[in-house]
């Protein structure tokens, strides 16, 4: 990782909150999304994509009963048997850090548009 030209001053950070954070990495325009101990790096394209599978009831499923610790909300993944969970406010917490970073997004190419 010592040879990788990214670091964490290129981030360029679109919202953030108590538990994560979006970012814009100005070596590659990729986005990274950090909750928790999780990481997900995506492209625009990914980023608006998430976004929707947040309200997509096929990938989040909210559980009738909650999981002991809480959670009532699981991320289910490609991956066989692995799933991600959050309680309802993470998954508040979440669809906010989502809608600041792409209105932080149209609001840049609505300048950049005008230029």
């Amino acid at each position: 990782m010592h040879n990788d030209p990214h670091s964490y001053n290129s981030l360029r950070i679109l919202s953030q909150s108590e538990n994560g954070y979006i970012g814009q990495c100005s070596c590659c325009d990729h986005y990274n999304f950090v909750f928790g101990n999780a990481l997900f790096i995506f492209t625009e394209d990914g980023l608006t994509g998430f976004h929707s599978v947040l309200y997509n009831k096929c990938y989040f499923q909210k559980l009738e009963e909650p999981l002991p610790h809480g959670k009532n909300h699981l991320l289910l993944s490609p991956i066989p048997n692995f799933m991600l969970s959050f309680d309802s406010s993470e998954m508040e917490e979440i669809k906010n850090l989502f809608q600041e970073a792409l209105l932080a997004l149209e609001i840049d190419k609505i300048f950049s548009y005008k230029k």
